[in-house]
């Protein structure tokens, strides 16, 4: 079960991000257990059972949910590029880290707890995934592999080869959107990937495009 420990429900993103990173002064440095302990300062947080932490990063009055699905160990990139968005948005984004190697059962649980409007994954490269295409068309599912969470949980999880495409006016690069998007896509949340390169011009422009974003002064 989702384990969620409340905070100040006044406390908004800006909170988080205007804490130095562990980066900032020693570069190179993993601070993924930093960046948790800074987070459950300020904002809700939580755990499930695949080991996924959880944020509820709150914006301003209105919009919408938005899960924003990254490896755990990019958590301290993501944070930098919300720190360095120039506008503010309206609704939460959720920011769920992903302790498992991209699977897509931990993204599936997700999306159940989270039930957010739309997601974005991240993913490598620059700008933004729209579709995923097998190489291969037609392409079997892959045989499940056996996997065990950091929690100790045994699951068994499917590599996904469907593919999947989503319209979206943003202008910005095209890049090859992520596999697990389509878990998004079939259960009606449109999702997309945001390339690490540039993330926090991508999610600016998917802000404004979905008209989230607030300018602020």
């Amino acid at each position: 079960m989702l384990e969620a420990d409340p905070r100040d429900p006044a406390a908004t993103e800006t909170d988080v991000v205007k804490e130095p990173l562990p980066s900032d002064e020693s570069p190179g440095t993993d601070g993924s257990p930093w960046l948790e302990e800074a987070l459950a300062r300020h904002v809700r947080t939580g755990c499930d059972e695949f080991g996924s932490f959880y944020a509820w990063l709150e914006g301003h009055y209105g919009g919408e949910t938005l899960l924003l699905w990254a490896p755990r160990s990019r958590g301290e990139a993501v944070i930098r590029a919300l720190r360095d968005l120039g506008c503010g948005y309206k609704g939460r984004i959720v920011l769920g880290l992903d302790a498992s190697p991209g699977h897509g059962t931990p993204f599936l649980r997700a999306l159940e707890w989270v039930r957010p409007r739309r997601a974005i994954v991240l993913t490598e490269g620059e700008g933004v995934g729209v579709s995923f295409t097998p190489q291969a068309a037609g392409a079997p599912e892959a045989e499940a592999l056996e996997a065990v969470a950091p929690t100790g949980l045994a699951y068994r999880e499917t590599p996904v080869l469907r593919a999947w495409e989503g319209g979206l006016e943003a202008g910005l690069p095209r890049i090859p959107g992520p596999a697990i998007g389509v878990y998004g896509w079939e259960r009606g949340i449109p999702t997309y990937g945001a390339g690490l390169v540039g993330l926090e011009k991508t999610l600016q422009a998917l802000l404004r495009a979905w008209r989230l974003n607030v300018e602020e002064a």
